[in-house]
């Protein structure tokens, strides 16, 4: 492998050039081509690698700010040679290529301890695996750096330091939901530490925070969420985080927590705020305990932050900014973009930052609860209280000049802007253009 410098000098784009001339020389390793590859994902702070069986051969991609860059094909002839270093690496069986696999890595890289998560599947064109890469120096864990618009902060914050009742967060996979929870809970531990005893269950744990204790859940022993929780609240905990809820069990005994005293974090699958309190009634949840036992509900993404050393004013469509100046009651609308730089690898996007809605559950979120209410009236009712959206939040921070227009249409999606009905949205004359581009 050549030095540490040569390597760090290659950009994204080089890559294939660089493996392809390993490969030429006849006395190339394979070990040599896997560690460059390695190392070259953690110098693009890229979340995970994707070796993928092709008929072209080996696709490796990496997932930057959660996006996918195809850094090469690599030959089939070295594809399952590829895959058994990783394997031996992981302390997996090589030679086993029809089974699931999961396994570890530690890495050093610049002094720095890292964590590589493998996991392997096996499918018809040969093994796919994806290696999940932790950083914990990396890992932003402060409540306040996450991104959270300042009257989201401050409402959090509130139900945090309440400690009872239930927080649930929600957002597709990848939105930061387990970052946002550590970052809960120690945000607890620092301000109410004295007090507060803090007990997380998690399939898997993410990150040994290593200040509070964290249990995993082991279905093969017959701990799961539910079981886990039970013996949880026999610890006398004032604190417990449910990494998910996936069942009724699990949402019922955590919910009981919450009325019982004690601050229970979670996350549930759904599309918005409102959605999550419908899927809890949808669960066989009886409404009164709902409105009883959740507080607040947060909904949030991920989006792109435009590049620093590479930004620049830009305009985007009339229709497009005659919708945000109409959405967010504007006189005028300032974009930018980031150009393209090196820094950025020519994206023009370096980091992500969180964007996000909460609704607390007061006494008319309650009252709507108690009568069955469906997901358009309790987003009716969030919206008439003063609710930003998390599509809103992404388009204020547009106009603050953090991202794009099209990176929050491309997280938060295209149907917002369908769901906006046009009598809501002041001074707009030419919707009809707006829907065409959003579904362009």
């Amino acid at each position: 492998m050549k030095t540490d410098m040569r390597v760090l000098a290659i950009p994204l784009r080089g890559i294939e050039g660089e493996i392809r001339s390993l490969l030429s020389n006849e006395s190339h390793r394979i070990s040599e081509v896997v560690d460059f590859l390695l190392t070259k994902s953690v110098q693009f702070n890229s979340s995970d690698i994707h070796f993928e069986p092709t008929s072209r051969g080996l696709r490796v991609r990496y997932r930057i700010d959660g996006m996918f860059h195809e850094v090469l094909c690599l030959p089939g002839a070295v594809q399952e040679q590829v895959i058994s270093r990783i394997k031996v690496m992981a302390d997996l069986h090589s030679h086993k290529r029809e089974i699931v696999q999961e396994g570890r890595i530690p890495f050093e890289w610049r002094g720095k301890a890292l964590d590589f998560r493998v996991s392997i599947i096996p499918t018809v064109a040969g093994e796919k695996m994806v290696v999940r890469i932790f950083d914990p120096v990396r890992s932003t864990f402060e409540l306040e750096e996450l991104g959270y618009s300042p009257e989201v902060l401050e409402e959090l914050m509130s139900l945090l330091m309440g400690l009872q009742g239930m927080v649930i967060l929600t957002g597709p996979a990848g939105s930061g939901k387990t970052t946002t929870l550590y970052s809960c809970l120690l945000k607890v531990r620092e301000e109410l530490g004295h007090f507060a005893s803090i007990v997380a269950i998690e399939d898997p744990v993410e990150y040994e925070v290593g200040e509070f204790a964290q249990m995993q859940v082991n279905r093969t022993h017959g701990l799961d969420f539910a079981r886990g929780l039970r013996a949880v609240l026999r610890q006398d905990p004032e604190v417990i985080m449910v990494g998910e809820i996936r069942d009724e069990e699990t949402c019922e005994v955590a919910l009981k927590a919450a009325l019982t005293g004690h601050l229970v974090l979670t996350t549930i699958h759904a599309g918005n705020t409102a959605e999550v309190i419908v899927r809890l009634l949808n669960m066989e949840m009886r409404p009164f305990i709902v409105a009883s036992a959740v507080t607040g509900v947060v909904a949030q993404r991920l989006v792109r932050m435009i590049c620093p050393d590479c930004r620049m004013p830009c305009r985007i469509e009339e229709p497009y900014e005659e919708f945000i100046r109409g959405l967010l009651r504007l006189e005028e609308v300032h974009t930018y973009r980031g150009r393209g730089c090196n820094t950025c690898q020519g994206t023009g996007y370096r980091g992500r930052t969180v964007i996000g809605e909460l609704l607390t559950v007061e006494e008319d979120v309650r009252r709507e609860i108690l009568r069955g209410t469906s997901t358009p009236e309790l987003a009716a009712l969030a919206k008439r209280r003063g609710m930003r959206t998390v599509f809103e939040d992404g388009l204020q921070r547009v106009v603050d000049g953090i991202t794009t227009f099209e990176e929050v249409l491309r997280v938060a999606g295209a149907a917002n802007v369908r769901k906006s009905p046009t009598e809501n949205v002041e001074g707009v004359t030419n919707f009809d253009e707006v829907l065409r581009l959003a579904n362009a």
